[in-house]
């Protein structure tokens, strides 16, 4: 008798989960996945994107520096020098792109204007597909260059922007993975933006400082290299730039 209700409460204490139980466990976990996960890829893709702009914008900075070695003149130099000369700013433009892109190693295919209307600004609206007026996309090593030829009124400095994971990678908009800078008549590459420099059109960013998730404009996104580079989010500086102000 005692030996067989030792082996009663054996089996009594190796009873296993019952099926409802086990279902309402997963059912727990499938619920914590679906909340979590979602952010965690977006996490990631921020991520991504901010490294992304960080190798972007130093490998612009190291081609400038290359570029005035080689040429012995700076970008703006260059260009304008191209359109004395009797070539047309657009194409003059065309022509600083390209050697701007040599530094570049590897195969680019140029697309001119093929998919400049897929652009978009910051907040998902239509992009002033203006601001790329040379019709010039180099698709080159997994990003894709954009140009603006310089004008007069801007020092004949134009206006480089750089979708920084490429075309095929959307989302394709201003501020999110497509960043503007500009070389300067000083010699610089700097990000567009900068509140401090709206009116230097020598060496600042005159006509492009817009980047507020609050706008609605066509050009809303071409000032927001400055505070991706700061890391500062342009509508709460309390906040930073890649993990508050940018939804993904």
């Amino acid at each position: 008798m005692k030996g067989g209700g030792v082996k009663h409460k054996l089996r009594h204490h190796c009873n296993g989960f019952t099926l409802a139980e086990v279902l309402i466990t997963l059912g727990i976990i499938g619920v914590v996945a679906a909340m979590t996960i979602p952010s965690l890829i977006a996490d990631y893709r921020r991520e991504v994107l901010k490294t992304e702009f960080k190798k972007t914008y130093n490998e612009l900075q190291q081609i400038n520096l290359d570029f005035i070695k080689d040429t012995g003149y700076n970008i703006c130099e260059y260009d304008w020098d191209l359109v004395y000369s009797g070539v047309s700013q657009m194409d003059a433009s065309k022509q600083t792109t390209e050697r701007i892109i040599s530094y570049y190693k590897g195969k680019g295919d140029n697309l001119y204007n093929k998919y400049n209307n897929d652009v978009k600004n910051l907040t998902g609206g239509k992009a002033d597909i203006y601001q790329f007026d040379d019709g010039t996309m180099w698709n080159f090593l997994r990003k894709t260059f954009y140009s603006e030829y310089g004008t007069p009124q801007h020092n004949k400095c134009m206006v480089i922007t750089v979708d920084i994971n490429g075309y095929y990678q959307r989302p394709n908009q201003l501020g999110i993975d497509m960043f503007s800078f500009r070389p300067t008549k000083d010699g610089r590459v700097i990000p567009l933006g900068n509140p401090n420099s709206a009116n230097s059109a020598a060496n600042g960013s005159q006509g492009y400082t817009d980047c507020s998730m609050e706008l609605d404009t066509a050009q809303n996104g071409m000032g927001c290299a400055y505070w991706a580079a700061m890391n500062i989010n342009p509508d709460d500086s309390t906040k930073d730039y890649w993990n508050d102000f940018i939804k993904y």
